[in-house]
């Protein structure tokens, strides 16, 4: 099975879009790509991962990594730039998001 997820209300960032493998033989239904990125990553009744293949659009895409770091039985691979660069986008969205924000005086 091969999705395309799209987000018209979601801007696209900077992020390049990736392609995600799944393996579901491999899935032992832990949810934890699923909690990480609910919007990437949809579970079956059974709470296994219910695709195959993705193309996710780039304003999924570092969500789509994380889903797939996490998952203990490495049951997702994700096509695209190396973790170094997924790593260092997820820091950058962490610091950005603990600045506090400025009120024009």
């Amino acid at each position: 099975m091969r999705e395309h997820l799209h987000h018209p209300d979601l801007p696209d960032s900077d992020a390049p879009g990736v392609r995600v493998r799944t393996h579901p033989s491999l899935c032992q239904g832990w949810g934890n790509c699923h909690r990480w990125a609910p919007e990437v990553y949809p579970l079956d009744d059974e709470g296994l991962i219910a695709v195959h293949l993705l193309e996710v659009p780039a304003s999924h895409a570092l969500e789509a990594w994380r889903g797939a770091q996490v998952c203990p039985q490495h049951a997702i691979t994700v096509d695209g730039p190396p973790d170094t660069y997924w790593i260092e986008r997820r820091r950058s969205a962490s610091a950005a998001s603990a600045r506090p924000e400025r009120t024009p005086s």
